[in-house]
């Protein structure tokens, strides 16, 4: 019995969260922190092939691992916010306008590790999960303001392929065919108004091609590949015969690499998403690092538990009642 007492001591102590951190404390609006921040921002949204690219709103937490011959291990939990830019859109993301709150903006939260050595991070494991704001921020902003529709409701596709239809009819290039759905959201008392957000993919058929033998043409895939954007609304007023359609589509030139390779992990065929209102970060691959991302998640937590780190605004010996502030988190950027 007392063998078995002294093995459970040793195994709780084993897994014991430290009462304080056992590294260096980083202020979460720091330069350091906010290079950390950014250097994970580009991992994920260069590895994040559905949706949005997302910027920062904020610094959660950091928390810093002795330093070790490897350089130092940075624990960071960041707030995400999803941007205007679609994930195929060459805009650097610190030029995409933030997703305002009316149109139910999605907000990310990443737990990132990360090492740091000669200056320079480089991420080592990511854990992320996104989800759309909720319907009472949405309808404090604005409250005539219509929620997301799920991306495979029936108008919401009908209205991406209308629109889809009326760019190729209208463009003498090539035939563009769909290849994901952004976001959508019905509108007016009767639901007679589609507002869509979806990504394309051209294919290797012109416009007369694929007017002769449609189901000959594909995506182009490879260094040919190459992908746009569009947003559109499709209205049909009660008693018209036809819908008012409006598209404005964006096309890229083919995305390459530091190498000058096109991305190969640009995904090659459409996605389907079944009753979701978003594209999941939590559902997307994350690059060769996302396998760690339960053991980033977890250290996170172990190394850093969630109680304010804090500082005197006073001199250096202030009296331990005076007015302080917290480290972290961070302030918001956005909302």
């Amino acid at each position: 019995m007392k063998l078995l007492l002294l093995s459970l001591s040793l195994i709780c102590t084993a897994f014991a969260i430290p009462k304080k951190p056992t590294g260096r404390i980083v202020d979460c609006d720091s330069p350091e922190a906010n290079d950390a921040a950014l250097e994970a921002l580009h991992y994920i949204n260069t590895n994040h092939h559905h949706g949005y690219k997302f910027v920062v709103n904020q610094v959660e937490e950091v928390h810093v691992q002795p330093e070790t011959a490897n350089g130092e291990i940075f624990y960071v939990e960041l707030d995400l916010l999803e941007s205007k830019c679609p994930w195929v859109s060459p805009t650097p993301v610190e030029n995409c306008p933030v997703r305002p709150r009316e149109e139910q903006a999605v907000e990310g939260d990443c737990k990132v590790k990360l090492q740091k050595q000669g200056g320079n991070f480089t991420v080592l494991g990511v854990s992320c999960k996104s989800k759309p704001d909720s319907a009472e921020n949405v309808f404090l902003a604005c409250p005539t303001c219509s929620l997301l529709a799920p991306l495979n409701d029936t108008q919401v596709v009908h209205a991406v392929d209308a629109a889809l239809l009326n760019f190729n009819n209208g463009n003498n290039t090539v035939h563009f065919k769909l290849h994901e759905i952004g976001r959508a959201q019905i509108q007016g008392p009767a639901n007679i108004k589609a507002q869509v957000e979806f990504v394309i993919a051209a294919s290797n058929c012109s416009k007369e091609e694929a007017n002769a033998a449609l189901d000959s043409c594909v995506a182009l895939t490879g260094q040919g590949a190459y992908y746009g954007s569009c947003a559109a609304s499709v209205t049909k007023l009660p008693g018209a015969q036809d819908e008012e359609i409006d598209v404005q589509c964006t096309v890229y030139d083919p995305q390459v690499d530091q190498t000058g390779v096109p991305s190969s992990g640009v995904p090659a065929q459409p996605s389907v998403v079944h009753g979701h209102f978003h594209h999941n970060l939590r559902h997307s691959s994350l690059g060769p690092h996302s396998s760690e991302s339960n053991s980033a998640e977890k250290l996170l937590h172990l190394h850093h538990p969630k109680t304010p780190t804090k500082r005197s605004l006073g001199k250096k010996h202030a009296d331990p009642n005076a007015l302080v502030r917290p480290l972290c988190p961070g302030k918001k950027n956005f909302f």
